[in-house]
Order: structure tokens, then sequence, then C-alpha cells
């Protein structure tokens, strides 16, 4: 039994110095792990749609009509977000019925359509259809909850 949990001990100890080496964080029972997305620099933001609720959002009572974000906010959300796997990210963040969208170009010609939800995750999905899933434990700023 000792061995068995200082196994686990050093098995927990081994997995987080390998977290930190590569700038990942280690996951929790609330967060995934999160690793520094590598995105290039951006070069321009749209802001197409604010404000929307998930069609599958039926309770009356959810307003997301606070839920606005501008370029600029767009702009902080992705400098600060890291980058989660998407089966991690399901099974572990909140799901949120309200979000923006739009699209946003880079600096090395690619472009991307990008989803922010109000629980500060989100999703960039690159031309020919990659997906990343993001999510930004420290934006605390508004219209964030």
């Amino acid at each position: 039994m000792v061995k068995h949990c200082i196994a686990t001990l050093l098995f927990a100890f081994s997995a987080a110095v390998q977290a930190s080496g590569n700038g990942c964080t280690a996951g929790s029972e609330f967060e995934p792990p999160l690793c520094p997305a590598h995105l290039p620099r951006i070069k321009s933001v749209a802001v197409e749609a604010n404000a929307i609720k998930a069609p599958a959002e039926t309770d009356p009572a959810v307003d997301c009509t606070s839920f606005k974000l501008g370029e600029r906010q767009v702009r902080r959300f992705l400098a600060r977000a890291k980058q989660a796997d998407a089966n991690d990210a399901h099974h572990t963040l909140d799901w949120s019925p309200c979000h923006a969208t739009g699209t946003i170009s880079f600096e090395d010609g690619r472009s991307a359509h990008w989803s922010i939800h109000q629980l500060r995750s989100g999703t960039l999905t690159f031309e020919g259809g990659a997906t990343i899933i993001l999510h930004c434990r420290n934006c605390g700023f508004k219209p964030f909850l």
C-alpha cells in the first residue's frame, strides 16, 4: 500500500515537472491541462456577431445581451488563452449558452473563424478545417464571468 502511494505521488510529481517544462499546466477536476497556443501575430480581427444565445438553451431566463466583445477584447482573450485538448475540455469545462463570433487573419497569411464563449473558452477554426480549443483562465475582465 505504501509503495502504491509513493508511486502515485512520484507519477503526479513527474507529470507536474514535465508539464511545467513545456509551458503546460496540469489539469484538474474543473480545468483541462492547458498548453501555450503559439498563435502567429494577429493582423486583423473582425467581430461578426455578439450576444448569441445557443439554440440549445431553451431557458427564457438566460440573457446573453450583455456578452459583447470588441476587437480589443478578442485580442486580449487570444493573447492570454491557452490550448486544450478537445476531449479534456469537453469533460472539464462548463458549457456556456452565450458567445460571440468573428474572423481573424494572421500575419503569416492564415485566417480562421473564432468563437468565444462567456465562460472563457473558445475555438479557432482555420481554413482547411483544423480547430483548436482555447481556454482563458486569466480572462477575468468584462464581459467574461
